[in-house]
């Protein structure tokens, strides 16, 4: 049995073969007709588009004929020949094929032409060869060898090297008739034939009807040479326009030829290629079929002698296939063990979304018998907030889209407590590929979450527990009481805890220093840097106060930051990290804002009037490179200037079409609220209320900070109070105080303190739209007639009632009684608002004081 189907092997291989043979004589034989085939629809194509190039070449030429043969110029009955000359010279810019333009007399007088040496010459107007018979308007003459139509006066034809074909067009006037002629360069049409068969094996020429060449680009052909011997003049012209056929070509020898005739004038255009390369062709493509049949042929033999191999194999195949039965029973009935007695439960999934089987572990996880569990829907097991994404992604796995599932779910116990559970599953497949059920892993992580809970709880407390020490070492409040200076921060940490820091140092009288610096990266380690550079500036300037040249002045900036550079840079480098700095002075009594930049956000010396000064950075950020010396700048500071200082995460806040908000905008903000806003905690607060909302983002840690200077006045306090009734104390000590400096009665001050306290209490309980961590400003001065208070806070405006006192106390401090106890023990009590900024005046006359009072 197995020989003979062995012998009905070979016999339906060489059977194969012979056909493979067959089939290849026989695609060589249709591609040689294709081959044919193609090259003459290839060549008649190209003689269409050569044809009417050279067609509409000289019908264009005809056409500017025929707009000069209109021209009153030409009709005219007294000819202007300098201004006929000069409108014929016009023609020819932008038309190639034109080489010059002429008007003569019938008797071949030349009187005007585009080419000034032409005029006055005579020629034979035979040499034009005007047809025969019938008179015509416009024809085209033989191939002349000039370079101008004056060249024929002088019997130079065929001496220049030059062919040019004359296009003549006869003008009809009552002073005389006049011939138009126009040159067509010969080579322009040789030129556009050679490109339009650019790159292609294609021998293009032009010819007349009698088989003079006109134009071509072959080297062995030339201009006036005859070729009527050419089958297509000898067999289809006139009869036809078009055509193809394989005979012989204008160099003798075997081609491919293609004709076409144009309709307007006596013009043939002619297209070759050499039968040599299509025979060429041709061979290469018989000889790559031969190889392909051979090497089938080859491939045949081989699947034979494998066909015949795999027959005595099959036997042994089959005694194979029989022991891998065996084996497949035996692992289904492991598999069948190890899903029973797996530690985790595990289950199978019905495409009905039915459960198929359960193990015993589930069973326990869930307080299920089996047979309660067998035909359950999966969906009564989840939890109901679970149920619709569970289904998602199940529904997802059924149809393919994803491969496996990995998801985090609630499941109901029979006693009807929900536990986290985690499902791995995968899908098995029937043999026709169609799913056939779904294996799941159920896995109990209740304990493992109930743990992931406890540590981001920890990790939340960390970061409140860090960003209180921040804002205590990192980002302490100014000095309020610098004389001559209003000062504020603001700090918002992207990540809870930040690099920013700001460090205010007062000088005394003198002014303060202001430092402003910017760690790279953020949280925790970012802070950890930014609280160790503070303490290295405090460090470097208490060590230069010891050393004795420092002793009778205070340290430079640039001396204080060289210190700090000094001490930091090797263990920046160490920790690959940079800080950006920016150390201000701000001299008081000078007048002077002196600074150093280290590649900080540029600090900004702004007014209400729009001036701004920007104080560009000197070196680059601490850690990058090891500077020796450090240098500063120092400008005036006039009183009333504000300078503004912000850090990267301002400038580089993104906008809700992915924009920066950028330098620009922020400096034009402020400068905008300079001009309303006149304390710095509200001006800080509501930039940064302005930016969201625009819709900025704060991508990064954002710290601002702003130093207003004053005339300076010793009368005048300011504070930032937190907007919580603690802070009353404050409001009580400030006032009293002034209030006591201000010569008011003991009685008076008591009444006037009571009603500040009502003022801000009001602010506090009843302020609406103020953002939660805003400050309230509170301002006092002594005027030289009246004590004056003003609380200052973001929000909305405040409509103040009538101050009539109530009929009833039980609704105090909402029925009034509050604003009757401000307006009777005030002079004058004044709610203004602008710009989202509520101002509450308290004011209280008095008698001049003396000069000189304390602040």
């Amino acid at each position: 049995m197995l020989r003979a189907r062995r012998r009905q092997l070979r016999a339906a291989v060489l059977l194969l073969c012979l056909l493979v043979v067959g089939l290849a004589c026989g695609l060589i034989i249709q591609q040689r007709l294709e081959l044919r085939r193609g090259a003459m629809v290839r060549a008649e194509l190209y003689a269409r588009v050569i044809e009417g190039h050279a067609s509409r070449t000289v019908t264009s030429a005809g056409g500017t004929l025929r707009v000069l043969s209109e021209s009153p110029l030409l009709l005219a009955a007294a000819l202007d020949r300098p201004a006929l000359s000069k409108l014929l010279a016009e023609q020819l810019p932008g038309q190639p094929a034109l080489r010059s333009i002429s008007v003569m007399t019938g008797d071949g007088h030349i009187l005007a032409s585009s080419t000034p040496s032409d005029v006055g010459c005579r020629i034979e107007p035979a040499r034009l060869a005007q047809p025969k018979g019938t008179p015509v308007r416009e024809w085209l003459g033989p191939l002349l060898a000039v370079r101008s139509l004056g060249d024929l006066a002088g019997a130079q034809n065929g001496a220049v090297g030059l062919e040019v074909l004359p296009l003549v067009r006869r003008v009809e006037r009552e002073a005389g008739e006049l011939w138009l002629v126009a040159l067509l360069n010969s080579d322009y049409f040789a030129t556009q034939q050679e490109l339009a068969v650019a790159e292609t094996p294609l021998r293009p020429l032009m010819t007349d009807l009698r088989g003079h060449v006109l134009s071509t680009g072959d080297s062995a052909l030339r201009p006036g040479q005859p070729l009527g011997r050419l089958p297509v003049f000898r067999r289809w012209l006139p009869a036809r326009e078009q055509g193809s056929y394989i005979d012989m070509g204008s160099d003798g020898a075997l081609a491919v030829s293609a004709f076409r005739a144009s309709r307007q004038w006596p013009l043939l255009v002619l297209v070759e290629q050499p039968y040599a390369l299509l025979h060429q062709q041709w061979l290469e493509q018989a000889l790559w079929f031969g190889a392909g049949a051979a090497g089938i042929c080859m491939l045949l033999s081989v699947l034979g002698r494998v066909a015949d191999r795999g027959m005595r194999r099959e036997r042994e195949t089959q005694k194979q296939l029989l022991a891998a039965h065996d084996e497949i029973q035996r692992n289904q009935e492991r598999f069948r063990a190890a899903f029973e007695q797996a530690a985790v439960g595990m289950l199978e999934l019905g495409p009905d979304r039915r459960l198929l089987r359960v193990n015993s572990a589930l069973c326990t996880l869930l307080g299920h018998e089996e047979a309660e569990l067998l035909g359950m829907e999966f969906q009564a097991l989840l939890h109901p907030d679970d149920g619709v994404a569970s289904r998602h992604n199940i529904t997802l796995l059924f149809s393919g889209e994803i491969g496996s599932l990995t998801q985090e779910e609630r499941y109901r116990r029979k006693d009807g407590r929900s536990i986290w559970v985690r499902l791995n599953a995968s899908l098995a497949r029937a043999a026709d590929g169609q799913p056939a059920f779904l294996l799941g892993i159920v896995e109990d992580v209740s304990a493992r979450r109930h743990a992931l809970r406890e540590l981001e709880r920890a990790r939340q407390r960390e970061l409140r527990i860090g960003a209180r020490i921040q804002q205590t070492l990192l980002v302490q409040p100014p000095d309020q009481r610098v004389p001559g200076l209003w000062l504020s921060t603001f700090n918002q940490a992207s990540q809870g805890i930040d690099g920013d820091f700001v460090e205010f140092l007062p000088l005394g009288d003198r002014g303060i220093d202001i430092v402003v610096g910017d760690v790279m990266g953020k949280g925790v380690s970012a802070a950890l840097i930014g609280a160790a550079t503070k303490m290295q500036i405090s460090r470097c300037i208490a060590e230069l106060m010891a050393s004795p040249e420092h002793r009778d002045e205070l340290p430079s900036p640039a001396q204080i930051v060289g210190a700090v550079s000094r001490a930091l840079t090797p263990n920046l480098q160490q920790l690959e990290a940079f800080v950006t700095l920016c150390h201000l002075r701000i001299d008081s009594c000078a007048g002077t804002l002196t600074w150093v930049g280290c590649g900080h956000e540029e600090p900004m010396l702004l007014t209400a009037t729009g001036s701004l000064k920007l104080l560009s950075n000197q070196h680059p950020p601490l850690g990058v490179l090891d500077e020796e010396s450090f240098r500063q700048d120092t400008i005036d500071m006039a009183a009333e200037e504000a300078l503004f200082m912000c850090s990267d995460g301002a400038v580089d806040a993104l906008l809700p079409d992915g924009s920066r908000v950028g330098r620009e905008q922020i400096t034009a903000l402020v400068t905008q609220l300079l001009r309303h806003v006149h304390t710095p905690a509200a001006l800080l607060h509501l930039l940064r209320q302005r930016l969201q909302g625009r819709g900025a983002v704060f991508k990064d840690d954002l710290t601002m900070a702003l130093a207003m200077r004053t005339p300076g006045e010793p009368h005048c306090s300011r504070r930032e109070l937190p907007a919580r009734l603690e802070a009353i104390l404050d409001v009580r000590g400030l006032v009293e105080h002034r209030a006591r400096q201000a010569g008011l009665a003991e009685e008076e001050t008591a009444l006037f303190v009571v009603a500040c306290v009502e003022a801000f209490t009001n602010i506090v309980r009843h302020g609406q739209g103020r953002p939660a961590d805003a400050p309230v400003e509170l301002v006092v001065a002594i005027e030289d007639e009246a004590l004056v208070v003003e609380l200052v806070h973001l929000g909305e405006a405040f409509v103040a009632p009538e101050p009539a006192p109530p009929a009833c106390f039980e609704d105090y401090p909402e029925g009034g009684f509050g604003m009757f106890i401000m307006h009777s023990a005030t002079d004058r009590v004044e709610h203004l608002h602008e710009c989202g900024v509520n101002t509450v005046r308290l004011t209280h006359k008095r008698f001049p004081a003396p000069s000189g009072i304390p602040a």
